[in-house]
């Protein structure tokens, strides 16, 4: 999967009456105030002014001291909200309760998984095969670190005597790899750093070390950015980590291999499947597809192999695999939908030309469907080849045996969309997770043998009866005509008056679709009698990469054009009214939300904007910002900058107009997007708006960037966001 760093809703009548009064009181008591410094500059003909410049680059203490200055302020407006209380108690309940299991992976007849409650960032567990559950880490019982460490990936040795366990000691993401006995539960010695926490350690099959990705000295960082010039290195366990040989690098230096080079913003990964001789090597970015590289495992572990590229970027290859001699691809060059190839790697003149479909797939099946959740697309196990195919957000799975090539559909033991689906190739069948809109997860491990599955005994509970709740699926129509998928979640027994406040979900970047996923927290507002609604806007993934590419770069006011259209849905279908609709999104649907605000700002009631991308023509400035080069554009490039201005919220700001009432949200050790993001734009708007209504913002001293959060803390979030829509949204 690509990485995210590229990288993861009846109202109180009386109450909400009296917030109303609330814009008006804002404008007598005023945020901390805001110095400017305007920096005016020609760049492709266009003149730019940026008069919170001053704001950005790291460690700069004036706006660490002006943003701590805007949280406090927020804060203390945000508990003077009337109905914060009354969200507080209700999502605390559903919080508390609230046990998840996730990332489990099936070794040797041992089940490793992670175990979430309310109050903890994630318990690392193993059960046996006789059933025992014990903890192999818990976070919170490690030292120095304030009580704020947490994992953020972890990859048992093929044997499962030993897990190698991203420990993150501060909320930055950027983690500590260290190896734990699982007899024992104690660590091996064996550790290395820094590593970014999405990337885990590849195993060698025997188990006797493991590539991982290394970010690069502070020094050797293109531009600063601690995502740039990352190196692959190989562990051998016993040895000093200093010792470790680099593999491949991004950009130039020590480690380059003159047959697979990457550009100093990619990341380089190696795996080693077990049963074939063939490594396969990853050129990884912020863009769904990829470049893959392949050569023998006996080269692969030593500095300077020789690799044969098989997969550049122009053939759309968005996930591969490889099982004895044959390496899978899964395209969507000659299928938006994408479908599935086989190469055999044993003939040494073989490119992707020779690679052929071995998957029949009817017009509306989706192989290329990426989300957040923790699935394959392509899963080799030991038995067979297992792949996830999706058909109007509905999630199932084929076999194909490897001998025969027979493609077998599997009976799902429910429907809806998989938030877990994995196989190892030391093990035969994979594992698999369910979920709807309204219904909780519930997990299995398939026993091919047995052709059954079997429960794995950690289906979810819900928190609260939420059986009074139903999703609709219908579709809005967009400013051009474009059809765009529509989910809607609603009381069985809504009105359908326009009486309703809602919510408006959408991302619209990367290929990454919006898929079913139950969650109580947000249920939890529709409960009340609100409505809580998912735009597929383009730039998402749920109509192939011919949707993607609809809403990326020069097209990114497609998707901005669809979130809007989703209001006006609504509104049409009699589930709310526009002033009484918010928007919603975060990261780089900042740019999504970002672009409604500035362009369409009378259309809908509110905005809330999470760790948002706002300011993309700054990309390079940013840490992490090179890397979304391939999604977003490069604004070096003169045939690149105009829709990234275009796309630039902050830039797009007109002075002496009316904007809505926006809530914006920062974690303070976000290390994906730069709160000066958040802080510029949130300036820039508060100076240009005429409506007097709040531009606040949220900060959170402790957290990052959101991607792992703890049930509580997302419940306290969410208790602040919709106690700011009640105030914000007109009642019935």
């Amino acid at each position: 999967m690509p990485s995210m760093l590229r990288g993861r809703f009846s109202p109180y009548v009386a109450l909400a009456a009296c917030a109303l009064a609330l814009p008006a009181a804002a404008q007598t008591d005023a945020p901390p105030p805001t110095r400017t410094a305007d920096v005016t500059e020609q760049l492709f003909g266009h003149t730019l002014h940026d008069p919170y410049r001053w704001m950005e680059g790291e460690h700069n203490a004036e706006f660490q001291h002006w943003l701590a200055a805007q949280g406090d302020y927020t804060r203390v407006r945000l508990d003077a909200l009337p109905s914060l209380k009354g969200w507080q108690e209700d999502l605390q309940k559903v919080g508390e309760t609230a046990v998840v299991h996730r990332a489990q992976r099936y070794v040797h007849g041992m089940l490793f998984f992670i175990r979430q409650t309310a109050d903890g960032n994630g318990t690392l567990m193993v059960r046996a095969a006789g059933g025992a559950e014990r903890v192999l880490l818990d976070p919170a019982s490690l030292t120095g670190d304030g009580g704020h460490a947490s994992i953020t990936n972890y990859s048992p040795s093929p044997d499962g005597s030993k897990v190698a366990v991203d420990i993150d000691h501060g909320g930055t993401e950027v983690t500590r790899l260290e190896v734990l006995d699982v007899r024992s539960g104690k660590p091996t010695g064996d550790a290395v750093e820094p590593v970014w926490g999405e990337f885990n350690a590849d195993w060698l099959p025997d188990g006797s070390g493991f590539a991982y990705t290394q970010m690069a000295p502070p020094a050797q960082r293109t531009g600063g950015d601690p995502l740039q010039d990352m190196r692959l290195r190989m562990h051998r366990l016993g040895t000093p980590a200093a010792r470790d040989p680099i593999l491949l690098r991004a950009g130039k230096g020590e480690g380059t291999n003159a047959s697979f080079m990457l550009p100093s913003n990619h990341f380089p990964d190696i795996v080693f499947p077990a049963g074939s001789r063939w490594a396969l090597g990853m050129d990884q970015s912020a863009q769904a597809e990829q470049r893959y590289c392949v050569t023998l495992q006996t080269d692969a572990v030593k500095p300077g192999a020789k690799w044969r590229c098989i997969a550049e970027l122009s053939d759309q290859v968005h996930e591969a695999a490889i099982h004895g001699d044959t390496l899978y691809l899964a395209s969507a060059k000659s299928r938006s939908n994408g479908e599935l190839l086989a190469l055999d790697l044993s003939r040494p003149d073989a490119t992707i030309k020779d690679a052929r479909s071995i998957l029949p797939l009817q017009d509306d099946d989706m192989l290329i469907n990426f989300s957040l959740n923790d699935t394959q697309m392509v899963a080799p196990a030991r038995d067979a080849l297992y792949v996830k195919v999706s058909r109007n957000g509905i999630d199932g799975i084929r076999r194909i045996d490897y001998r025969s090539g027979q493609v077998q559909a599997l009976p799902m033991p429910l429907s809806g969309g998989a938030s877990l689906f994995h196989a190892d190739d030391n093990e035969d069948g994979f594992l698999l997770e369910l979920r709807g809109w309204t219904t909780p997860p519930k997990s299995w491990r398939y026993d091919p043998a047995a052709r059954v599955m079997r429960s794995l005994g950690q289906d979810e509970a819900s928190p609260a009866d939420y059986s009074m709740i139903e999703a609709t699926e219908t579709e809005l129509v967009s400013k051009d005509g474009t059809h765009v998928p529509l989910t809607i979640l609603h009381r069985k027994d809504a009105k359908l008056d326009g009486s309703h406040r809602a919510i408006l979900f959408g991302y619209g970047s990367y290929g990454l679709s919006l898929v079913p996923s139950f969650k109580p927290v947000r249920l939890e507002w529709v409960k009340r009698g609100n409505v809580f609604a998912y735009a597929h806007v383009r730039g998402g993934g749920e109509k192939g990469e011919a949707w993607h590419a609809g809403g990326k770069g020069p097209n990114k006011h497609k998707g901005v054009e669809d979130f809007v259209a989703g209001v006006a849905r609504l509104s049409e279908l009699g589930y709310s009214r526009p002033q009484r609709t918010g928007l919603i999104s975060g990261s780089a649907g900042g740019l999504l939300i970002g672009g409604a605000v500035v362009n369409y700002p009378s259309q809908f009631g509110a905005a809330i904007i999470l760790v948002g991308m706002l300011n993309p023509v700054r990309l390079m400035q940013a840490p992490n910002g090179a890397n979304q080069i391939g999604e977003m554009g490069d604004p070096r490039k003169a045939e690149d900058f105009p829709s990234i201005l275009a796309m630039d919220a902050y830039q797009q700001i007109r002075p002496h107009t009316a904007y809505p009432a926006v809530l914006l949200s920062v974690g303070l050790n976000d290390s994906r997007v730069a709160p000066w993001q958040t802080g510029k734009f949130a300036a820039r708007l508060r100076a240009a708006d005429t409506s007097g209504r709040p531009v606040w913002i949220r900060t959170d001293v402790n957290g990052g960037h959101g991607i792992q959060v703890s049930a509580g803390s997302e419940a306290a979030e969410f208790a602040d966001i919709y106690a700011f829509l009640d105030a914000q949204l007109p009642a019935p």
